[in-house]
């Protein structure tokens, strides 16, 4: 178990397997993947790749929200990872919003310009609340 916070606010998440770099809640037909690395590197774009595309093909979930609230660092291979997920998700008329991203993760986004395709929101709840009115 994975626990953070402070007096007025904890949040702790259950963890699968020693290697699993996400854990998974759907509530109300979306799909919350937090991830649960500091660094987003080659090995872990590739896992986080394969779970969110696992879940698509699962036809379970077509809107999701990525929780990057433990993500410091991301290298290339995971922007092109999540790029190829946007590609596919995209098919199905799906949507993705990214909630918690640090500064130096956001300023990536940025810079590369993928804030634009990506809809970046401070938290969960806010990325839920965004993710229903687009269905409205």
């Amino acid at each position: 178990m994975i626990c953070d916070g402070g007096i007025l606010y904890s949040r702790c998440v259950m963890v699968g397997p020693a290697n699993d770099i996400v854990a998974v809640e759907q509530v109300g037909g979306v799909c919350v993947v937090t991830i649960l690395v500091r660094e987003l590197d080659t090995a872990n774009a590739e896992e986080l790749s394969s779970r969110l595309l696992a879940l698509l093909n699962e036809g379970k979930c077509f809107n999701f929200v990525l929780d990057f609230d433990t993500v410091r660092y991301m290298e290339s291979a995971c922007f092109g990872a999540l790029v190829t997920f946007v590609k596919w998700l995209s098919r199905f008329d799906g949507k993705i919003a990214l909630a918690n991203v640090s500064e130096n993760v956001r300023f990536l986004f940025a810079v590369t310009r993928l804030d634009k395709v990506f809809p970046i929101y401070s938290d969960v709840p806010g990325a839920m609340e965004a993710m229903r009115g687009k269905d409205q």
